[in-house]
């Protein structure tokens, strides 16, 4: 359980050094683990891709509430989340940028020139990409290099 590990290693860090934003955090983090691992079979030890998935949704989260919150124009709370996500993606593999998007969809579609609907291209660069791309910003890619 290396990154389950990692959070409980930074949880004590962050006691230690009384980062009390940090530690809320990290805990929410940590909860949200223990809970997607109580959904699971009883004695069962969840894996590191369903912890990175449960982050993943975690992080959404926040950057919904980012979004509604300055929608309603209250930008401290806005920074807050922001701050939140940043805490989380620490602990997450590092994604592709968008522009590394763009390039690894049309180095498929130079090698695959029969791909021709968004949705298809999209399900193949997924399995291939995994963990390290977006889906929404993986979806904008592919419907832009089929678009021009």
């Amino acid at each position: 359980m290396h990154i389950k590990q990692a959070i409980q290693d930074a949880i004590k860090d962050a006691m230690r050094s009384k980062d009390t934003v940090r530690l809320e955090c990290l805990r929410m983090a940590k909860g949200a683990i223990l809970v997607k691992e109580k959904a699971g079979a009883k004695d069962a030890e969840i894996s590191d891709a369903e912890i990175v998935q449960t982050l993943r949704s975690e992080v959404r989260k926040r950057q919904q509430s980012a979004e509604q919150f300055r929608e309603l124009g209250k930008e401290a709370e806005a920074a807050a989340s922001e701050n939140e996500i940043a805490i989380i993606e620490a602990f997450l593999p590092k994604q592709l940028t968008a522009e590394q998007l763009d390039d690894q969809v049309r180095a498929y579609l130079a090698e695959h020139p029969e791909v021709n609907h968004a949705g298809k291209l999209t399900g193949v660069m997924k399995k291939a990409l995994g963990d390290t791309a977006d889906g929404k910003l993986l979806a904008e890619a592919c419907q832009r290099a089929l678009a021009g």
